[in-house]
């Protein structure tokens, strides 16, 4: 495939979207890009090209608030996911991919159901929990590209602000996104120009709706971005059940 100018506005657009997201909420970015780029062009590519993005976005929204990041949740979140991601990985080979994304899909929209039609205040949970977020999320990040829901409910669910939950969750992504990225030039799928050259044109304007969205994200309450966080959990888990009942 050759660099072109189309490929780049299209994915143009698509990044903008994606990282405003990502930068208002910590987490969805590749579940709003994969599944429109996709339409457009084959899945490696797609996957190589954002995985790069994301990747930028999540070192820009760690270094931003360093001092952010909740430590005694990350040193839990991180190993758990590395292990996630390896157990994930050999998974997909004995197990079913229809029937887990289809069980992920349930739980993490009903989850969203239910924090969006329930009282104001969600209940807290401990600290202990991190564990199996960071499992189930490197599970399905490695099985699915979409490991940010089971963090975002944790987080979501602990005494946090927003600044904190934000940054906590893009040092989870990084660790993820990055362990993803390792895979994908042992598969060859970094090798091509086109890939780099894509990801190279797209990332400024990727970088542009990131701060965009950093301005938007502190003007919102705490209150505000964990609503817009369940919102998204529920499209998430939406389109995690539609690739499910498609045939994943």
């Amino acid at each position: 495939m050759e660099l072109d100018l189309g490929t780049i506005l299209l994915f143009a657009a698509i990044a903008s979207l994606a990282s405003f997201v990502y930068g208002v909420t910590g987490f969805g970015s590749g579940l709003i890009a994969i599944p429109l780029a996709s339409h457009f062009h084959e899945m490696r590519f797609v996957l190589a090209v954002f995985a790069l993005l994301d990747i930028v976005n999540a070192v820009r929204v760690t270094t931003s608030q360093p001092r952010a990041v909740v430590a005694d949740e990350a040193v839990r979140l991180v190993p758990s996911c590395v292990l996630g991601v390896a157990l994930g990985a050999v998974l997909i080979l004995v197990l079913p991919a229809r029937l887990l994304l289809l069980a992920l899909g349930t739980f993490v929209s009903g989850y969203a159901l239910y924090s969006l039609a329930g009282p104001g205040t969600q209940p807290t949970i401990g600290m202990r929990w991190a564990y199996v977020a960071g499992l189930s999320g490197g599970i399905a990040s490695a099985m699915f590209g979409a490991g940010g829901p089971p963090y975002a409910i944790y987080l979501s669910m602990r005494p946090h602000g927003k600044e904190q939950i934000r940054a906590t969750l893009a040092v989870t992504s990084l660790v993820s996104i990055g362990t993803r990225l390792i895979a994908f030039g042992f598969a060859g799928l970094l090798s091509s120009w086109t890939v780099w050259g894509t990801a190279l044109a797209v990332a400024p304007v990727s970088l542009l709706a990131l701060w965009f969205a950093d301005r938007v994200h502190r003007g919102l309450s705490r209150q505000a971005v964990l609503r817009a966080l369940r919102i998204l959990l529920c499209l998430a888990g939406i389109s995690l059940l539609v690739r499910a009942i498609a045939g994943a």
